[in-house]
């Protein structure tokens, strides 16, 4: 018999499974990139799509694209919440972006990547090649 009881870490949050975190991910379309900029930390909205177990998203020029160039480290992150029944989930993305040019970016036209912003202001694409994924969710009573 398996065992349905969910895993709860130090603080009695549900600890999502990657499979539940890749779900989550799937159907996310606006995450908050983590990044340091000049020596500080930075966060900032993106718009995304998963392709296959990696985050993708388009930017213009600017610190996003400049992060992604330097294969620096980055984060993303995703939440929901409901304030009617006081429940929801977070799921973070760790890695390093890269700035991605060439045939790929076909693909990722295709992802529906819905746009804050005009394309052609945002012509570059950033994956974020992926280390970790882990979400928690608030547990339902």
């Amino acid at each position: 018999m398996i065992d349905a009881t969910p895993t709860l870490d130090y603080s009695g949050m549900e600890v999502l499974s990657y499979d539940d975190c890749r779900a989550l991910l799937s159907i996310a379309q606006v995450g908050r990139l983590g990044f340091v900029d000049s020596g500080g930390p930075v966060i900032l909205p993106v718009n995304f799509a998963m392709d296959g177990s990696r985050v993708v998203f388009r930017t213009g020029r600017g610190s996003k694209l400049s992060a992604a160039v330097m294969n620096a480290p980055v984060c993303l992150e995703i939440d929901h919440w409901d304030d009617r029944s006081r429940t929801g989930w977070s799921i973070l993305v760790k890695g390093f972006a890269e700035h991605v040019t060439g045939p790929e970016t076909e693909r990722f036209e295709r992802l529906g990547i819905a746009g804050a912003a005009v394309d052609i202001a945002r012509p570059c694409w950033v994956r974020i090649v992926t280390d970790e994924i882990t979400g928690r969710r608030i547990p339902t009573t």
